[in-house]
């Protein structure tokens, strides 16, 4: 099996983002502890010392389609932050559909136990995690 690097998936939101990565061969998917919304310019900072920790090869960014497949306010504002993160990270980026990605890591977060979800903070890695599993079985 070839190696295509480590994936590391977003699921971006207002108050917390949550980030999941592969491993190198894309088989195996690991919620990370999500992180605060402190701003884009924050986030890609932060991004930058992930990326290069991790050795991160792709970056997959949650893009909020509306129920009917139809694009939203929302999905304009993602596909400008996605340019953002391209001009600033220099890796590849894929946007993927994130539907129902949050509702499903709610039922995911409801079966963990405490200790699991403090671990992950939030469910949004959780919803990163299924963005990059939508992924990743995609390619």
């Amino acid at each position: 099996m070839i190696s295509r690097g480590r994936i590391l998936a977003i699921d971006y939101g207002e108050k917390n983002i949550g980030l999941a990565s592969s491993d190198e061969l894309g088989l195996i998917v690991q919620p990370l502890p999500s992180v605060p919304n402190r701003g884009l310019r924050a986030f890609i900072k932060q991004l930058r010392t992930t990326i290069q920790a991790m050795d991160v090869q792709e970056l997959v960014l949650g893009m909020p389609l509306n129920m009917n497949g139809t694009r939203g306010d929302s999905i304009v504002r993602m596909e400008q932050i996605m340019e953002t993160l391209r001009q600033k990270l220099g890796i590849p980026l894929h946007g993927i559909d994130e539907r129902l990605s949050t509702v499903e890591a709610m039922e995911v977060w409801k079966n963990m136990s405490r200790k699991q979800q403090k671990k992950y903070q939030t469910v949004d890695s959780l919803a990163a995690a299924l963005i990059l599993e939508r992924y990743l079985r995609e390619i």
